[in-house]
């Protein structure tokens, strides 16, 4: 079994997520001038979330912009990013940054270490590393989204061949005797991931839509730089930097549960 994550970790996890989004922003505004810097940062990049705050875990809150301290941070960051467009260097911006907000990331340490211990995000997963929403689509009443976390960590959930099978079929049939949906559907960054692709039948596949490269401040982008011991994965933060491209980007897609069962089956054994 791997070993837990340690307070350098998850210091080391908020600073390089902040970097990164640090980053991201720089090299966004180059290509959008007409974006705000404050609408990169807070849209954009998940950069509020990593900081004391979010009062909640850091898979949870957004939106909560009103603290005349983050307020008055971001116009601080925002100078900075100003004075170095006009004379510096897109290094000396995330440095510069990064200075400022430390102050900001490590009294989220201990707090995010008691939350993983109590597994605190996975409070509404139904299913393992699976959950569905609590209602079918709207447009789609035939159809239920569901979405994914670790429930595994600090083991991988691709670890065990039959893991996310399991979770699949439990998910099916509560989602089924409940609200009578025949499909299910997810937009997420592993539908770009080859071992996920390799749970789902061809429909699966035949349904799934174009990447979408217009990144936006939620997991649906930034949880690929998670790792499955939730540390921060620099081999992916790299090829970002490297490319300017997400390395998987999101995409949705969905299937008929009937298909979805079908090609699971020989998947299972016992648990």
């Amino acid at each position: 079994m791997p070993a837990e994550l340690t307070p350098a970790e998850q210091l080391d996890y908020l600073v390089s997520s902040a970097r990164l989004s640090l980053w991201f922003a720089w090299q966004f505004l180059d290509k959008h001038p007409e974006e705000t810097f404050l609408g990169a940062i807070q849209n954009r990049t998940d950069l509020w979330r990593r900081t004391i705050f979010n009062s909640a875990h850091l898979d949870g809150g957004w939106g909560k912009f009103e603290a005349p301290e983050w307020a008055a941070l971001m116009k601080r960051v925002e100078g900075i990013h100003a004075r170095n467009r006009k004379g510096g260097s897109a290094q000396a911006f995330e440095d510069e940054a990064i200075a400022v907000i430390m102050p900001y990331l490590e009294p989220r340490v201990e707090r995010d270490l008691r939350d993983i211990r109590n597994k605190v995000d996975l409070a509404h997963y139904q299913c393992g590393s699976l959950r569905y929403n609590l209602k079918p689509d709207a447009e789609r009443p035939g159809r239920i989204g569901f979405h994914i976390a670790n429930a595994c960590s600090p083991a991988s959930p691709f670890d065990d061949p039959s893991y996310f099978p399991r979770c699949f079929m439990d998910l099916m049939e509560q989602c089924e005797k409940e609200f009578k949906v025949t499909e299910i559907g997810t937009g997420t960054w592993l539908n770009s991931y080859p071992r996920w692709l390799k749970l789902f039948p061809r429909d699966w596949l035949d349904h799934m839509g174009p990447p979408n490269y217009d990144v936006q401040w939620h997991y649906g982008f930034w949880g690929q730089f998670i790792t499955s011991r939730r540390t921060f994965n620099h081999r992916l933060g790299r090829q970002f930097r490297e490319t300017g491209r997400i390395p998987y980007p999101p995409r949705s897609s969905w299937c008929a549960i009937k298909a979805m069962r079908k090609h699971l089956q020989p998947l299972l054994k016992p648990a």
